[in-house]
């Protein structure tokens, strides 16, 4: 198999190094702490309230959607009700759910999440098997020392998909990255709402817009592969493709957060 040559090398590693250290500003500029002068601190604010009786109310942890149990599997709600307020961790937001308002640093801490998850691993070890088994780009070898080349550079690609796309990317254009399901209705009538937001999000103020943060991930993600794939696979066209790729995976995966749910609550259902 060819490989590049240290000197062929060398502008790609440029590449690569520029890109991350971007990524690390970006990622690191919403994180800073805020230099206003006139806002008062919360310790101030808090010695000025008055002391007062609170009602009794019930734990929002403990407040559901309707009626029903809360089932769960491996972290994932799956009905048939649901926590009244969802975490800022989930990636799903369902039917009747109020969904936590999203700071540039939230959505920047919601991505890096996204990484921790086993999930993660599912999609990375179906596309490194998928081409190993039809020898696609980038081409790394048939043999295992092949394969643990290629599930790398996926994991990589992927991971900075969701990095930029997911989280720096949202927070520059004041867009949501979670998942909005419908979860009642025609089934064709929920998968095209589930499809389309691949290409729409909406944004801080509850309004649907392009995904240019979405879109721009897949893109950024596909074409930074170029950095650090093997000479044979780092083209442009090879990097086009990855990206069709990309947005075509995100649709599925769209389908796959809309109706999986609705299986495992059947699962549930059987259970004695």
């Amino acid at each position: 198999m060819h490989r590049l040559s240290p000197s062929s090398r060398h502008p790609l590693h440029l590449l690569s190094a520029f890109a991350c250290l971007a990524l690390a500003v970006c990622a690191l500029f919403p994180l800073a702490p805020s230099c206003r002068a006139d806002q008062p601190r919360a310790d101030e604010a808090a010695e000025n309230l008055p002391d007062a009786p609170q009602p009794l109310s019930v734990a929002s942890s403990e407040q559901k959607t309707g009626r029903g149990k809360d089932n769960t599997f491996l972290g994932l709600h799956v009905g048939p009700a649901y926590p009244l307020y969802a975490n800022k961790n989930d990636t799903i937001i369902n039917p009747g759910q109020h969904a936590p308002p999203f700071t540039a640093t939230d959505k920047l801490r919601y991505a890096y999440h996204e990484q921790t998850r086993w999930a993660v691993l599912l999609p990375g070890l179906y596309s490194a098997g998928y081409g190993q088994l039809v020898d696609a780009d980038p081409h790394t070898g048939s043999d295992l020392g092949g394969f643990g080349e290629r599930l790398g550079l996926t994991m990589m690609r992927q991971a900075t998909d969701r990095v930029s796309g997911d989280g720096i990317f949202t927070a520059l254009f004041h867009q949501d990255p979670r998942f909005y399901r419908t979860g009642h209705g025609p089934y064709v009538h929920r998968g095209l709402i589930a499809v389309k937001q691949t290409y729409v999000r909406l944004n801080d103020e509850g309004e649907e817009r392009p995904s240019f943060s979405g879109l721009l991930g897949h893109a950024f993600g596909s074409f930074l592969a170029m950095s650090y794939y093997p000479q044979e696979s780092a083209t442009a066209a090879i990097a086009a493709r990855g990206f069709g790729t990309a947005v075509a995976g995100d649709m599925g995966s769209k389908l796959l957060l809309e109706f999986g749910p609705d299986a495992l609550r059947l699962a549930f259902r059987r259970k004695p």
